[in-house]
C-alpha cells in the first residue's frame, strides 16, 4: 500500500495539469508527433526519422507505439508518468533485491519531481527509473548467477542506455561497486559467475553505445548545433569541472529549489526528516520470523555470515564456498559512489550540461540505503509506513496546487491554436518565458504544441541539434538560426526567416501591448496580419 500511495502521489499532479510546467516537455511532444506522423504528409514533408543519431529512444518509441490507441499527447503523458512516478517503485525493487525493506523506496516520492524534471529532462528521469531496475537485476545476478537473471540484467542495461547515456555510465559504475561489495558475501564462485554472465549480457548495450558514438558525433561536438555553426566553436573545448565547494553550495538548485514560494524547501525538510527516521531505525531488530537476508545455495552452512570469524569468511570466499546469507554494504557503496559523481564528474562537455549536477536527485533517493539493513519489526514498519504515506500526501498536494496555477499562467494557447490549420509552418517568438510559480523558462517551447496538437512544423525545435532522432527533410529546413535563438526572440529578422513560415506565435507579458516582432509596416500588403490576440498570446498569419 505504501508503494502504491508513493507512486500515485507523484502521478497525481502529472495527471491533473493540462500543461505540464516542464521546460522541454513540449519539445518531447513535438518529437513524438513527428515520429508518429511519418506516414502523414502533415509531418512527413518536414521531418525524417534517423534513430541511429540518438540514444533517447526508449521514451520516444514507447510513446509512438502508445500513440496508436491513445493519441500523441496522451501517449507522451503516459510515458512521462511512468518515467517519473516509477522512481519509488524501481528503488523499492532495488532495495528488495539487496535484502533491504522495500517500503523505504516510497520516500523517493519526495525526490521524483526534482529540478531536472522541471527542466523537462524526461529521458534522464526515465534513465533513473530504468537504471535502478537494471541495478536490481544485477544484484539478483550476484546472488544467483543464472542465465535467466543475466538476461534480465541485459535487458535492463539496454533499456538504460536507450533512455540516457549518462545513466548508462552510472549503471556500469554501480554494477562494478556492487560486485566488489557483494563478493565476500556470495563467494568466489558466484562472483566469477556474475562477472562473466554480466559482461556477456551487457554486450548488446555496449554495441549500441559504440554504434551511437560512431553515428552521432557526440565526442566531436557534443550537443552543439551543426547548422548554427556552434559545433565548430566548441570542437576544441575540453570537459569542464566545477569546484566542489561551488557544487555543494548550489545543491538546492540541483534538487529541491523548484518553486518560488519556497514549497520545494519544505518538501526537502520533510524528505530529510523521514530519511533521518529511517537511518535511526538502522539498528532496529528484524521482524519476527523473517530472515535478515535471502539464502543462497542449498546445503550451505547454517551459521550466519556475521557470526563467522573474519579469517574463516576470507578462506570460505577463496574456496568459492557460498555464504549462507547475502548481506553486504553494496547499497551504501552505490549511494556514496553516486554522491561522488555529483561532486567530481565533469559539469559540462561541449554543451552537454549539466552532467555532474544531475546525479544529485538520484544520490538523494539512495539515501534510504543507510536505513535498516533488513526487514524491521511489524510495529516499527507500520509506524514508518504511516510516516511515508504522510510524506507522499504532503508532496502530492504541494505539487498539484502549484500545477493548477501554472495551468492558468499558460493563458489562451489552446484558443490561439484553434486559429491555425494543420500542415503549415509556425515560428514561436516567446518574449515572456518565465513562470511566477517555478523559477524556470517554463513557456520557452510552448509553440511546439502546434506541432503536436494541430500538425505541421514548429520552430525553434530540437531538430536543430544532432541528438534529436528527428531531422529535417530535404529542402524543408528554414535558414539556420543563430545559437540560443529561442532565448532571444528579439533577434528575429523577417527578411531572413519570413518566407519560411506561415504563422508567428508570440507570447508576451499580460496586460501589455503585444510587441511587433515582425517589424513590418502594417501598410505593406504582404505583411502578416493578426488572427488572434489575447492577454498573453498574439498569432500572426501570412
Amino acid at each position: 500500500m505504501v508503494l502504491a500511495v508513493s507512486a500515485l502521489a507523484v502521478a497525481w499532479p502529472l495527471t491533473s495539469a493540462e500543461w505540464l510546467p516542464f521546460v522541454d516537455y513540449p519539445q518531447h511532444l513535438g518529437t513524438v508527433a513527428a515520429i508518429h506522423g511519418q506516414g502523414d504528409p502533415t509531418w512527413a514533408r518536414y521531418f525524417v526519422v534517423e534513430y541511429s543519431r540518438s540514444q533517447y529512444l526508449l521514451l520516444y518509441v514507447l510513446a509512438d507505439w502508445l500513440a496508436y490507441p491513445l493519441g500523441v499527447e496522451a501517449a507522451t503523458r503516459v510515458t512521462a508518468i511512468l518515467s517519473i512516478a516509477g522512481l519509488p517503485l524501481a528503488l523499492a525493487l532495488y532495495l528488495r533485491e539487496s535484502g533491504r525493506d522495500p517500503l523505504l523506496g516510497g520516500i523517493a516520492a519526495a525526490v521524483a519531481l526534482h529540478v531536472f524534471v522541471f527542466w523537462g529532462f524526461l529521458n534522464f528521469s526515465a534513465g533513473m527509473t530504468v537504471g535502478l531496475l537494471g541495478l536490481a537485476a544485477f544484484a539478483r545476478l550476484c546472488r544467483q548467477p543464472t542465465s535467466r537473471n543475466a538476461t534480465l540484467f541485459g535487458l535492463g542495461a539496454l533499456a538504460t542506455f536507450y533512455s540516457h547515456a549518462q545513466l548508462f555510465a552510472w549503471l556500469a559504475i554501480a554494477c562494478a561497486v556492487t560486485l566488489l561489495a557483494m563478493a565476500p558475501a556470495v563467494g568466489r564462485k558466484a562472483t566469477v559467475g556474475a562477472l562473466w554472465r554480466g559482461l556477456v549480457a551487457s554486450l548488446p548495450s555496449a554495441a549500441g553505445l559504440a554504434y551511437w558514438l560512431h553515428r552521432s558525433g557526440v565526442i566531436e561536438h557534443g550537443e552543439a548545433g551543426l547548422r548554427s555553426g556552434h559545433a565548430e566553436q566548441v570542437t576544441e573545448d575540453p570537459a569542464r569541472f566545477a569546484p566542489v565547494e561551488d557544487t555543494v553550495r548550489g545543491w538546492l538548485g540541483h534538487s529541491f529549489e523548484i518553486y518560488r514560494d519556497g514549497a520545494g524547501i519544505w518538501i526537502a525538510v520533510a524528505f530529510f526528516t523521514v530519511v533521518l527516521v529511517a537511518i535511526l531505525l538502522r539498528g532496529a531488530p528484524a521482524g519476527e520470523g523473517e530472515a535478515p537476508a535471502e539464502e543462497t545455495a542449498a546445503g550451505a552452512d547454517e551459521e550466519s555470515e556475521e557470526d563467522r570469524p573474519r579469517l574463516r569468511r576470507v578462506l570460505a570466499w577463496l574456496r568459492g564456498t557460498p555464504a549462507p546469507t547475502v548481506r553486504s554494504y553494496a547499497p551504501e557503496v552505490v549511494a556514496l559512489a553516486t554522491f561522488g559523481l555529483y561532486l567530481f564528474a565533469p559539469v559540462s562537455y561541449r554543451l552537454i550540461e549539466p552532467i555532474s549536477h544531475r546525479f544529485l536527485p538520484l544520490a538523494l533517493a539512495l539515501l534510504v540505503c543507510f536505513g535498516p539493513r533488513g526487514p524491521i519489526g511489524d510495529r516499527l514498519r507500520l509506524g514508518l509506513g504511516a510516516i511515508v504515506i504522510a510524506l507522499c500526501v504532503f508532496v502530492g498536494v504541494a505539487h498539484t496546487e502549484r500545477f493548477s496555477v501554472t495551468d492558468d499562467e499558460m493563458g489562451e494557447l489552446a484558443e490561439a491554436l484553434e486559429h491555425t490549420e494543420p500542415g503549415h509552418r509556425l515560428l514561436g517568438l516567446i518574449h515572456d518565458q518565465a513562470s511566477q510559480v517555478v523559477p524556470f523558462a517554463t513557456y520557452l517551447h510552448a509553440h511546439q504544441y502546434y506541432q503536436a496538437r494541430v500538425g505541421g512544423m514548429a520552430c525553434f525545435s530540437f531538430v536543430e541539434f544532432p541528438k534529436s532522432p528527428v531531422q529535417w527533410a530535404p529542402d524543408a529546413a528554414p535558414p539556420p538560426f543563430p545559437p540560443r535563438f529561442e532565448w532571444t526572440p528579439q533577434r528575429y529578422d523577417h527578411r531572413v526567416w519570413g518566407d519560411s513560415f506561415d504563422y508567428w506565435l508570440v507570447r508576451h507579458p499580460p496586460g501589455r501591448p503585444p510587441p511587433n516582432p515582425l517589424r513590418v509596416s502594417p501598410a505593406d500588403p504582404t505583411a502578416p496580419h493578426v488572427v488572434f490576440e489575447s492577454s498573453r498570446w498574439t498569432l500572426y498569419a501570412r
